[in-house]
């Protein structure tokens, strides 16, 4: 077995212990070298954990919750199961940016929860924890994340989306005569042929362009300061009257992209950040109760709907006590 970096392959390579551990042929150097890559990394602890959890939950492993203490990994023992996929060291993400939004595209159709509100042709919004496909009449494509809504208004000289509230990826299809621009009332976002994400928190704004190039105009900066300009393979963030650009790491996009799979993806996050991200996607919130639990660091694949699950390895995997209450859901240490 070999360490492997991403998020999709961790998961695999756990997949790959958990059904090597259940046969028959388990040795005490197999233990020794599970052990070191459960050591090796958070994100590979919680992976093997999350998949003895899907085992537990389909009735198939009956070792989980009888007598197991919390935050251990379960023992073997468990038999009768369906074989698991095996990790390929040819999986993964591609290394180029472009290969990664591709693979995401395709990913998206598998995404669980799909949802568009028209409340007429050119408005479209989605309910918490949906995600919706939306094509435009100009051939682009708009993917919208959790809890978004949009406005489009196309003329003859210009195509012109506004991003009321939330996240949207934007394929943009190539017209050279009549620039895409992404509206967000004192900000603009410009392209002409282009792939790119825009979340919108309030009235700052993350733009991350996987494909050609963007302008970033706003309206409510000081007079000459001219559009920024973001490359792809370029994040850019306002804050106040300036734009931070910055070249994220291929984990990082992974990150940043991974609600179009219907997925959330966190390497080495700190437990409030998760939370925050986890609480965008369902209407029941998770509170951190006990701050000393806010810079626990997290990493692993989570499927972004699924509360449960997480709150499943925050209490088995970590000190932490989770807690049913009528209007939230408390984290406190235990």
């Amino acid at each position: 077995m070999s360490l492997i970096g991403d998020s999709a392959q961790i998961e695999a390579t756990a997949a790959a212990w958990f059904a090597k551990r259940e046969g028959d042929d388990w040795s005490g150097a197999d233990q020794a070298e599970l052990d070191a890559w459960l050591n090796g990394a958070t994100a590979h602890r919680i992976a093997f954990i999350r998949i003895a959890a899907a085992w537990e939950r389909a009735g198939r492993l009956k070792a989980l919750g009888a007598g197991v203490p919390p935050g251990t990994i379960p023992p073997r023992g468990a038999r009768g199961m369906a074989p698991l996929p095996q990790a390929d060291s040819s999986a993964g993400i591609n290394k180029r940016l472009r290969a990664l939004a591709a693979g995401l595209i395709v990913a998206t159709a598998g995404a669980a929860a799909w949802y568009i509100s028209r409340p007429q042709d050119t408005a479209y919004s989605t309910q918490i924890g949906a995600l919706a496909s939306v094509p435009l009449s100009d051939g682009s494509h708009v993917t919208l994340n959790t809890d978004s809504r949009i406005h489009v208004a196309f003329g003859a000289g210009k195509r012109v989306v506004k991003l009321d509230q939330g996240e949207a990826f934007f394929e943009v299809s190539k017209d050279r005569s009549r620039p895409f621009v992404v509206d967000m009332g004192s900000k603009q976002v410009t392209a002409v042929g282009t792939q790119f994400s825009v979340r919108r928190d309030g009235i700052e704004i993350r733009v991350l362009v996987t494909e050609g190039r963007v302008n970033i105009d706003r309206r409510d900066a000081p007079s000459g300061l001219g559009a920024t300009q973001v490359a792809a393979g370029s994040q850019a963030r306002t804050k106040g009257n300036s734009v931070l650009i910055d070249q994220p790491e291929l984990t990082q996009v992974e990150q940043i992209l991974s609600w179009r799979t219907g997925y959330l993806v966190f390497h080495e996050t700190p437990l409030a950040d998760a939370i925050a991200e986890f609480n965008r996607y369902n209407g029941r919130k998770i509170v951190i109760d006990d701050p000393t639990l806010a810079s626990l660091r997290i990493g692993g694949r989570f499927r972004s709907t699924d509360a449960a699950a997480f709150l499943w390895l925050l209490q088995n995997g970590f000190p932490i006590i989770v807690a049913e209450r009528d209007d939230r859901i408390s984290l406190t240490r235990r």
